[in-house]
């Protein structure tokens, strides 16, 4: 399935070879998601630190491909700024807040007491101190601007198809750490002093952001499964490389089982339900493959027990379901007091004793177990907003165009349900899934541009070869051709 057919051999080599940007971007990528899949600690300083310096390479890597790129680019760096305005922006809002904080301290009778100060201006940003919000601000934004160069570098297929299956081989690896884990029944996971909690898969403390990360890497290899079956040259399914694909989803998916948090191993039962629905529908639909009854059958099958399976832990009573019903009330109420730009990054813990129930004294808390509810605390309106507008804007971007391109549209049902479960617990606390969101979600955007334009015309604007009426000074006839002769 090629997408420049007319192309001459001698074109297609220098449209699918690597350019020197797109080396280091390979490099960069594949070295940032290992380091992030595998040191997955959400407040880890050391990983926090390794992404800013990735973030600097990100620029070597876009004034690269500047200079050696072979085709026309136009706008690049308006578009990287454009792509990281909202970095900029929530850089902004907490370095004007550190010239207020919400936390004061009190002294009565000889004992200090920390209390809240309330800003009298709700347009004015507040921040916690720098010393303990400033790695969480600067190693998240540092993420996203890596994930951007994906957007803006790769000029054809040819670099998608050779990197997402180094990383659906790295994140499969990830989950048989953790059935390994599990079969030797591990208290702790392994090389690590662990946290002390028991709901642990791999290297991820919490079993929920392991869910969130197995949704979004099981749909990138059925995605990828459903691609190669796709190729005009590919061979039988059973020949080709689809079987792994789906083998490695599959192993992803059915984690979902060993996850104790219910809403993330339900959407991840779900997902991969309607993934393996999508592989049915296929083979039954469109495939020519000898086996493909068998196949459709086998896929519709599994589809629908892990459908089954989804609905009946969506109905499983939930443990301690008062505690995350007061901290949702607790950042709500914390919302509605600072609706603007909230009470600054990484707030939520110190600020959940003034408005959290009595209940909750005897606990310390740092997430409200709902990231919009959090990210609306902690950020406020003004905070959250740029990011939405520009999801929004490159998300219209494609539908906009009619692209039915059904790589990108299989990639965007693990960010719909990763997006879903922010609605009900906390994926992107996890810097693995924060990366993996977005790095997936420009794959599937830049996937879009590139496979439905020519590679010289990617980032290029097409010429306009036939100049408008009303700027022609020489007359230029346009009716059909009537000619006699005499």
């Amino acid at each position: 399935m090629d997408q420049d057919p007319q192309l001459l051999p001698r074109d297609k080599l220098l449209r699918d070879t690597f350019t020197p940007a797109e080396n280091l971007l390979f490099v960069l990528i594949l070295i940032t998601a290992n380091v992030a899949f595998w040191l997955a600690d959400p407040r880890s300083y050391w990983l926090l630190g390794f992404f800013l310096i990735a973030a600097a390479m990100t620029v070597v890597v876009l004034k690269t491909h500047e200079h050696t790129h072979p085709f026309f680019v136009t706008f690049l760096w308006p578009k990287f700024w454009l792509c990281a305005a909202p970095v900029w922006l929530l850089l902004l809002q907490f370095t004007i807040g550190l010239m207020q904080r919400p936390l004061g301290t009190m002294t009565l009778e000889g004992v200090e007491f920390v209390q809240l100060e309330i800003p009298r201006q709700s347009w004015h940003p507040v921040s916690m101190s720098a010393e303990t919000a400033w790695p969480t601000v600067l190693g998240f934004g540092a993420i996203y601007i890596v994930a951007v160069g994906l957007f803006i570098v790769p000029k054809s297929r040819a670099f998608f198809e050779r990197l997402m299956p180094c990383l659906c081989i790295s994140a499969v690896l990830v989950a048989l750490l953790g059935y390994i884990q599990t079969g030797l029944d591990t208290t702790m996971p392994l090389l690590t002093k662990g946290t002390g909690a028991e709901d642990f898969f791999g290297f991820f403390p919490y079993d929920g952001h392991w869910a969130a990360f197995a949704i979004l890497w099981t749909c990138a290899c059925i995605s990828m499964a459903l691609l190669t079956t796709r190729y005009e040259d590919s061979p039988a399914f059973v020949q080709s490389s689809a079987p792994w694909y789906l083998t490695g989803g599959t192993l992803l998916g059915a984690s979902a089982f060993l996850v104790e948090a219910r809403w993330p191993a339900a959407i991840l039962m779900l997902t991969y339900a309607s993934m393996m629905m999508l592989v049915s529908v296929h083979f039954f639909s469109a495939s020519k493959d000898p086996h493909r009854k068998t196949i459709g059958g086998l896929s519709g099958l599994v589809a629908t027990g892990m459908f089954a399976a989804g609905l009946y832990r969506i109905f499983q009573p939930v443990s301690n379901p008062d505690v995350s019903e007061h901290l949702r009330q607790a950042a709500w109420e914390m919302f509605r007091d600072r609706p603007l730009f909230g009470w600054g990054m990484d707030s939520f813990g110190h600020i959940l004793p003034f408005y959290g129930s009595d209940l909750l004294l005897a606990g310390n808390y740092e997430r409200a177990g709902c990231d919009a509810l959090q990210l609306l605390a902690e950020l406020g309106i003004v905070g959250i907003i740029p990011s939405i507008i520009l999801v929004a804007f490159l998300t219209g971007r494609y539908l906009r165009k009619r692209h039915n391109i059904q790589f990108t549209n299989h990639l965007f049902t693990g960010l719909v349900a990763t997006a879903l479960l922010a609605f009900l617990d906390s994926p992107f606390m996890s810097p693995a899934v924060f990366y993996s969101f977005v790095l997936l979600l420009f794959v599937a955007l830049r996937w879009a541009d590139v496979t439905r334009n020519r590679a010289d015309e990617v980032d290029a604007p097409r010429p306009d070869l036939v100049t408008p009426q009303s700027l022609r000074r020489v007359p230029f006839h346009t009716e059909p051709e009537n000619e006699h002769l005499r």
